[in-house]
């Protein structure tokens, strides 16, 4: 089971594209007078009508619920089906309903929960050079792990790597296609086309670019399978990879948001070009696991798991639909190399729950998860250059290595949810133990409060019933502790105030 989370949350993709946007509309200010601009779903006031919503709404609304205040989660059935009527007052849908799909969904707190980790294998990895300090052991439990072998202090480099498969941002293939991205990391460039010339960074072949010699020569071989095939349709050379099928691909991933899909269509490309086939057993030795047994544990919303990893909120049927599509496209790109069905979604599952930051690292990629973990994961900011790991605490010989795939800062539950969901285990870590208690006596304490208050109504209930409506008299003494009760009146000097 291994990471595909950093510690900074994931940037929304939506984000990157309007960026996109904007800079190629600065670039080329005739293109604004063709963009249409039209109205999103939530800019326009919901229908006031009576509504019947479908599950996949009312799922979606209980999870942001629970996302803006977390204090909800801990909240029975009644009191969340009233959140939801009061938050869309038009609604149709009756506390059983809502009951019956948290339950459907695997989000009641108090029912077992789906988890597919026992589905997870791997193989130990060939041709691996591990860092000196850390050696890999298969347990029976946790599958592949990475142990010191040695201590290590507190804030030490335990090492480095570069991606074993590098996957660039699909949001910005259209630029990279006009010479306005790198067509290797995706970033933006600003140079002019001239300069570009002049470094020997633009392709001699097509109209791409790149922002550096480094990233030149990392995607020199790839580039030319996957893009130049397309100007030569007439070659009698035998195509290992189709440009113009990988093309189409490209394209429907970027319309349907399907970045696994595109990831593995790389990661294949890749190992059919390493001739030594050395990619390709160290990728079938990762944690593998298929995509439809990881669809099971979908909620809709309890983490990652979305259209960028190639699990659509779709009901079955519709995401059994998508996939095959997804098949067929994969297929046509690799005419001389036939993968089944099976094995697609075996690759696109494994791409799910290894990648991090949409690349696949080696080494890392052994490291397993511990809410409290005793690594840090640092990635470089422009993603070629890879990643560093850290000692986040001093590490005694024998101890494992781990780091996190969620966010640590979340609640318990939102982070149980994220783990099932996007691989496939409920966390049994220390720090998950200590926050299950801490919220049991949370709760414990206020349903102790409410027994309390419960109690002080019945009993002011009884008296009022044994007294009437004449309330009680009471007699005020004259002597407190053997003296005789003072008198404001008359017993103290009363001073008047002139105003």
């Amino acid at each position: 089971m291994k990471s595909n989370c950093k510690k900074r949350e994931k940037a929304d993709p939506r984000i990157d594209i309007l960026n996109t946007i904007v800079f190629t509309m600065t670039q080329d200010p005739t293109l604004e007078e063709k963009v249409e601009y039209i109205s999103i779903n939530d800019s326009t006031p919901e229908e006031q009508g009576p509504v019947v919503p479908h599950e996949r709404q009312i799922v979606d609304q209980v999870i942001t619920i629970w996302k803006e205040d977390p204090a909800t989660e801990n909240l029975g059935v009644p009191k969340l089906h009233a959140i939801v009527k009061q938050k869309h007052p038009n609604w149709t849908v009756s506390e059983k309903r809502v009951k019956q799909l948290l339950k459907k969904f695997g989000l009641l707190t108090n029912q077992e929960q789906y988890t597919y980790a026992k589905d997870i294998k791997s193989e130990l990895t060939p041709d691996i050079e591990l860092p000196p300090k850390v050696q890999v052991v298969m347990t029976s439990k946790r599958g592949k792990c990475l142990y010191a072998k040695k201590p290590i202090n507190k804030g030490e480099l335990i090492w480095s790597e570069t991606p074993l498969f590098f996957v660039p941002p699909l949001a910005n293939v259209h630029l990279v296609e006009h010479g306005s991205a790198c067509a290797n990391c995706g970033i933006l460039l600003q140079q002019t086309e001239m300069k570009t010339v002049l470094k020997g960074l633009d392709c001699d072949v097509c109209s791409e670019v790149w922002c550096s010699k480094k990233c030149k020569q990392m995607d020199a071989q790839l580039h030319g399978a996957t893009k130049h095939n397309v100007f030569n349709p007439n070659s009698k050379k035998p195509k290992i990879i189709d440009s113009n099928a990988f093309l189409e691909l490209q394209e429907y991933c970027l319309k349907e948001s399907w970045n696994a899909l595109y990831a593995i269509t790389l990661i294949c490309a890749n190992m059919l070009l390493d001739k030594s086939g050395t990619k390709q057993k160290q990728f079938n030795a990762m944690a593998r696991v298929s995509q439809d047994v990881r669809y099971k544990a979908l909620d809709s919303g309890g983490g990652t798991f979305d259209n960028m990893n190639g699990g659509a909120l779709f009901v079955q049927e519709q995401q059994e639909t998508l996939w095959k599509e997804g098949y067929e496209r994969f297929l046509r790109v690799f005419p001389k190399n036939f993968v089944s069905y099976k094995d697609f979604l075996y690759m696109m599952g494994t791409y799910n729950i290894n990648n991090l930051d949409s690349s696949v690292f080696l080494t890392q990629s052994h490291l397993n998860h511990n809410c409290d973990p005793n690594t840090t994961v640092d990635t470089a900011s422009d993603r070629i250059s890879g990643l560093k790991v850290f000692a986040k605490r001093d590490i005694k010989e024998g101890e494992e290595l781990t780091t996190t795939y969620v966010n640590p800062s979340h609640t318990l539950n939102q982070r149980q949810r994220e783990l099932r969901v996007n691989w496939g285990f409920i966390c049994a870590c220390e720090k998950c133990k200590s926050d299950a208690r801490t919220t049991e006596r949370r709760k414990s304490s206020s349903s102790s409060k409410k027994q309390d208050a419960k109690n002080i109504r019945n009993m002011l209930k009884e008296t009022k019933e044994q007294v009437g409506d004449g309330g009680i008299e009471l007699e005020i003494p004259h002597e407190v502790n053997g003296e005789r009760r003072k008198s404001v009146r008359f017993d103290e000097t009363v001073v008047a105030v002139n105003n």
